[in-house]
């Protein structure tokens, strides 16, 4: 007997090239300019085996005097050597899955299969957000890395845990406090493109007329502060104290991050189930989506220290012990202030 499943209604092949196409563009970190491809030789890794991608690469030659010459047949000059070192990036394994029952459906809007329409016009918006999350999960990481074991050479904080009264403007976010974190990175700080902060945080900047907004030919309104794009997602870190709250904002660099894809032939990137004995024989359809993706910091090794299943959880990518720095400071796009709001 012939029965309508949601097969009948979508083409899964098709489906899935619009969420391919769809979500990249409408993600405010991926677009503005901090996330590029990694070199086609780490492209070519994403459908080999394994968890990680080693990326091996040369050190710069060190910097210094140059040798004076001389004309005694006695002395010779001690050359320098050339080192290498590795950086390492894990593979993300991503799965979501939604269900709904057709009488769910039919109770709602009298249409069975309006709540899995309603899935998959969501889907894509979806997945740009848990993107987005990842990032700043692995950010906060680096970061705590960076902590632990590099001086906290990438942070600059004007926090205070004062009660709230007596916060002030030399404790909140300014021009001023942007500066000093972008020169955290020396004389590339010009580099930097995005800068992430809560709501709470944003306020202080609209406050203190600093943001500007440009409106591109081909996109919405965009807020921009000190030439580079505000992104506000209050899955910023906010850090309980004893007094005040402190919130740590991020500033991205032009290709701060690595992003690579690698939906292979191999790989079910989307498909759908029907139960029709489930509910009593009132039907139950299922969605699955899966990722299989790489999101890396660059020069900052994921050393897999405490991953406990095949990719890291947001947690994971949190914790500082995952992550080792291995480019020099100035080559690693990214900084950190820390603020009252």
């Amino acid at each position: 007997m012939a029965q309508t499943q949601i097969a009948d209604l979508i083409t899964p092949e098709v489906y899935l090239n619009y969420m391919q196409e769809d979500y990249p563009e409408r993600n405010r970190l991926l677009r503005s300019g901090i996330v590029v491809p990694p070199p086609e030789n780490v492209q070519s890794q994403m459908n080999a085996g394994g968890t990680v991608i080693n990326m091996p690469f040369w050190d710069d030659l060190g910097r210094g005097e140059p040798d004076i010459m001389s004309d005694d047949p006695n002395t010779s000059a001690t050359p320098d050597k050339v080192t290498a070192d590795k950086d390492q990036a894990v593979k993300h394994f991503w799965h979501k899955s939604w269900s709904s029952m057709d009488v769910a459906g039919m109770v709602a809007t009298g249409r069975a299969k309006d709540p899995v329409q309603q899935i998959l016009s969501r889907m894509a918006t979806w997945w740009e957000s848990a993107e987005q999350g990842a990032l700043i999960a692995s950010t906060k990481g680096v970061f705590a890395d960076n902590a632990a074991n590099d001086s906290d050479d990438m942070t600059y904080s004007i926090y205070s845990d004062v009660v709230s009264g007596s916060i002030t403007a030399a404790n909140r976010i300014s021009g001023a406090a942007v500066r000093r974190a972008r020169v955290t990175m020396g004389d590339y700080m010009d580099e930097f493109a995005a800068i992430a902060v809560h709501s709470a945080v944003y306020v202080n900047m609209a406050d203190n007329d600093e943001i500007e907004f440009i409106k591109p030919s081909d996109a919405t309104e965009i807020a921009m502060f000190q030439g580079m794009e505000v992104v506000v997602d209050d899955r910023m870190p906010v850090t309980a104290g004893s007094n005040s709250p402190a919130y740590t904002c991020y500033l991205f660099g032009r290709g701060a991050f690595a992003f690579a894809d690698g939906a292979g032939a191999d790989l079910v990137a989307f498909e759908t189930d029907r139960e029709p004995a489930v509910g009593n024989g009132g039907g139950q359809d299922t969605v699955h989506t899966r990722r299989h993706a790489l999101l890396h910091p660059r020069g900052v090794k994921f050393t897999s220290g405490s991953v406990a299943a095949l990719s890291p959880s947001w947690a994971e990518l949190e914790n500082a012990t995952n992550w080792d720095r291995v480019y020099n400071r100035k080559n690693i796009r990214l900084a950190q202030l820390v603020v009252n709001a």
